[in-house]
């Protein structure tokens, strides 16, 4: 799929509900996992408040603020007639007195800057149609270039893992080790990376680093998220420090199992829920049935913005099904009583026939020296 592509899918379903004019609103917050459909539909993330506004015979235009950044998108999207504002509101409201707008939708209005969001809604009308989770739904799948980002972020991911296992030692603290991380990813090309990395002897979960100094016999729990051209992808893994026990490898093993079962039935068609029935199911098998829902676990994976964040959480819940290209992580991250919690989690994207893995090696027990 390419962009022109997707807008032709909101198009049909603009045609489906009689809608003349959608305005999809963005407030500038690029975020893995929430939705900013604006971006999505722009392929470009603004730097102020933006829009993009479709017109029912295809014809769109951009509204994006401050003005200065009128030079950056305009050679982003070429493609694309061009408002540069200081003032969104008064853009939008000069571009749809210029033509009548017909029946309206919306997209993003509600996450809006309140101020902000008075002033459109009163120039877009209270009875404009909330269009969120109909484009949500229709550009669930990522576009060609999405998918070839998220695959060069997922290889800074990598990379930012094993310069991990190289650095890390005994006596440094967490917070310095996920510096080290974060500014590697970044020399790599990573325009941004949202890391959670912890090290302990038994962890409840994954949090932010603290200024604990690493200990022999810790495992560090890390999730890596860089994003490149503002895609992310992700990786968790666990790391020992020092030999790891018996014990530890043992059950890394088991969710890593577990996280391979989930991703090997990928294919399209099935449900999200299936997925995660599939890692539960591993687990459930080795007695460990309790432990499959909260506080011990939060979710089997999740799809992965900064646009669409479909197919949602990876949950038993969740009755998506599953399309080519769509992109997400599978990570059975798990508290187990013998060794606490463990991360593993690999990216995928589904192909016509099953899926393809983004990474280009599954996660397995690390070790760091001492």
């Amino acid at each position: 799929m390419n962009r022109a592509e997707r807008i032709e899918r909101v198009l049909r379903r603009m045609a489906a509900e009689r809608v003349d004019t959608l305005i999809a609103l963005s407030n500038a917050k690029h975020h893995l996992a929430r939705i900013n459909l604006a971006a999505h539909l722009m392929g470009y993330r603004a730097l102020g408040e933006s829009a993009l506004v479709l017109r029912a015979d295809g014809t769109e235009r951009m509204i994006v603020t401050p003005a200065y950044d009128a030079e950056r998108a305009s050679l982003r999207r070429p493609e694309l007639k061009l408002t540069a504002s200081d003032d969104l509101a008064a853009a939008l409201a000069e571009l749809l007195r210029q033509r009548s707008p017909g029946r309206i939708a919306t997209t993003g209005l509600g996450l809006m800057p309140h101020e902000l969001a008075v002033k459109l809604l009163d120039i877009v009308g209270t009875d404009a149609l909330p269009f969120d989770d109909a484009v949500n739904e229709v550009t669930a799948p990522k576009t060609e270039e999405e998918i070839a980002n998220a695959r060069k972020a997922v290889a800074i991911a990598e990379k930012t893992h094993e310069h991990m296992l190289a650095v890390g030692r005994v006596g440094m603290r967490e917070c310095d080790l996920a510096v080290e991380m974060n500014l590697y990813a970044r020399g790599l090309g990573a325009n941004d990376n949202f890391l959670m990395l912890s090290g302990g002897p038994h962890q409840q979960g994954v949090g932010a680093s603290s200024n604990r100094p690493l200990e022999r016999g810790d495992v560090i729990i890390a999730e890596s998220t860089p994003a490149y051209d503002g895609q992310f992808g992700q990786i968790c893994r666990s790391a020992s420090v020092g030999p790891p026990s018996n014990v530890l490898a043992e059950k890394y093993a088991l969710v890593v199992r577990a996280m391979s079962a989930g991703i090997e039935i990928i294919r399209p068609g099935i449900k999200v829920s299936d997925v995660a029935g599939a890692v539960d199911a591993v687990l459930t098998d080795c007695g460990y049935e309790k432990y499959n829902r909260p506080p011990y676990m939060n979710r089997r994976g999740h799809g992965m913005g900064t646009g669409s964040i479909a197919p949602g959480d990876i949950g038993i819940e969740n009755q998506t099904i599953l399309e080519e290209d769509m992109v997400f992580v599978v990570h059975p991250n798990q508290y187990l009583p013998e060794t606490g919690y463990l991360l593993c989690g690999e990216p995928v994207r589904v192909t016509a026939t099953g899926f393809e893995s983004l990474s280009t090696k599954w996660a397995e027990l690390g070790t760091v020296g001492v």
